[in-house]
């Protein structure tokens, strides 16, 4: 009878508070959402050229300006040692001393243009919302974990507006061990829904259909296209590990001031997005222009564009910036998608872009089944359109994490990301930095 947890009024009181932190959590998300989509309004040109060289020269100079800004938050602010989002929510805790500097720096770093999204802040500000009503409370150190985590969800339930997703994306980020799950996920789920609540009743838009493109009708050989799809995606994943352990290992230790780091770094990232606009910021807003110009820009725009995003990724999470990986992963595998269909326009495009879209976040953050949710949430493809996706994911995830292929050249395949060594099998999590690299 232990198992029926339900009859525990404890796991009423968690689910109690999953409303009161759930809504609490995603009207903070949505304020740091709304802050930065404000800022980023106000700063950045709505009609921007996409083309070859379409940047304005004065991006560099306020990139350069904001790379300055948060150097000199990093400087002056308590923000040397903290976790990043994804050991967050691994430990489902967070230093509320931290958070809100972090949470600053990251509003500064994506309304200046770094190539980083609203994960972070969102799970640094839902946590912080757990844990503090857990000392407002007074709750035991294992409720205050199950609070944190709540509070998480809560987050992720308004910034994807789909608290399954959500549900689902924190529980295998978390990789939980507990015997009842359950105990933890339904109270979790029940945060993300009122989360969710929260910004649908303000903004009335969801992440739903975000990328729609036109169906397609499956045939046996796109089961085998998954299967490349994946390896694509594997490489490109790897590409991105590489380039952020390489720059972090032999480029940063030549510049170790912060603050000259942080500039320098957002002056190369303005300098990236005035020959490539489309690596400007997060790339939600830029991936539904490619979508719309694919057969405008070509394929080797966009391949170049896929080269020079995960180079401005592996800068902005170097030099200083703060902001979330996902985004930004998700960007680099749907205009790779879309680059494989100019390619060869036999390839259907929801197909390409479906695969890619999420298979090289579904291997970079390690969380594929939240990813393959993911395609058919955001493109609108159907259960069946979606199985070429799925090869594509567990193909490139299988690879990494099953037989440790495209790993990095350090001990466990570890590279410095968002502040934390992360693993997603190719990014190893809670792993000891790289003393050499620090």
């Amino acid at each position: 009878m232990d198992d029926l947890f339900a009859r525990d009024r404890g796991f009423w009181l968690r689910m109690g508070r999953a409303v009161v932190i759930g809504t609490l959590a995603g009207a903070a998300a949505l304020t740091f959402t709304q802050i930065v989509r404000y800022g980023t309004d106000l700063v950045w040109p709505e009609n921007t050229d996409y083309g070859w060289l379409g940047g304005e020269w004065w991006w560099v100079v306020l990139l350069g300006v904001a790379g300055l800004i948060v150097g000199v938050m990093r400087l002056l602010l308590p923000v040397d040692e903290i976790s990043g989002s994804l050991t967050i929510i691994q430990e489902s805790s967070v230093d509320r001393s931290t958070a809100l500097p972090a949470i600053a720096i990251s509003i500064v770093s994506m309304i200046g243009g770094a190539s980083l999204g609203p994960f972070d802040g969102g799970v640094r500000a839902g946590a912080s919302v757990g844990d503090w009503y857990s000392s407002l409370r007074g709750l035991s150190d294992t409720e205050r974990e199950v609070s944190s985590a709540s509070g998480i969800n809560g987050a992720l339930g308004g910034l994807l507006t789909a608290p399954v997703l959500a549900s689902l994306l924190a529980t295998e980020l978390r990789w939980p061990v507990r015997r009842n799950l359950y105990r933890i996920l339904l109270p979790s789920l029940t945060a993300a829904i009122f989360g969710f609540a929260v910004s649908f009743a303000i903004i009335g838009d969801t992440f739903l259909g975000v990328f729609a493109l036109p169906g397609f009708e499956l045939e046996f050989w796109h089961l085998g296209l998954g299967v490349i799809l994946g390896v694509v995606a594997a490489s490109l994943s790897w590409a991105l590990g590489m380039t952020v352990y390489t720059i972090r290992r032999w480029i940063l230790p030549a510049v170790g001031n912060q603050v000259i780091r942080a500039t320098v770094g957002g002056v190369m990232l303005g300098l990236i997005a005035v020959a490539f606009p489309l690596t400007l910021a997060s790339g939600k807003a830029q991936l539904g222009v490619a979508i719309d110009n694919v057969e405008v820009l070509g394929a080797g725009l966009l391949m170049a564009v896929v080269v020079a995003k995960i180079v401005a990724i592996a800068i902005s999470l170097t030099t200083g910036f703060i902001g979330g990986p996902v985004m930004p992963a998700l960007f680099i595998g749907g205009t790779a998608g879309l680059a494989i269909h100019a390619l060869f326009p036999g390839i259907p495009i929801a197909l390409a872009f479906s695969a890619m879209l999420v298979a090289v976040p579904g291997v970079s953050i390690g969380a594929p089944f939240s990813m393959i949710l993911l395609a058919v949430l955001t493109v609108g493809i159907g259960a069946v359109e979606t199985v070429p996706a799925a090869i594509a994911v567990l193909t490139g995830y299988t690879l990494t994490a099953g037989m440790g292929w495209f790993g990095l050249p350090v001990d466990g395949a570890v590279v410095d990301i968002d502040d934390i060594m992360v693993q997603s099998e190719l990014f190893e999590l809670g792993a000891d930095p790289l003393e050499d690299t620090d």
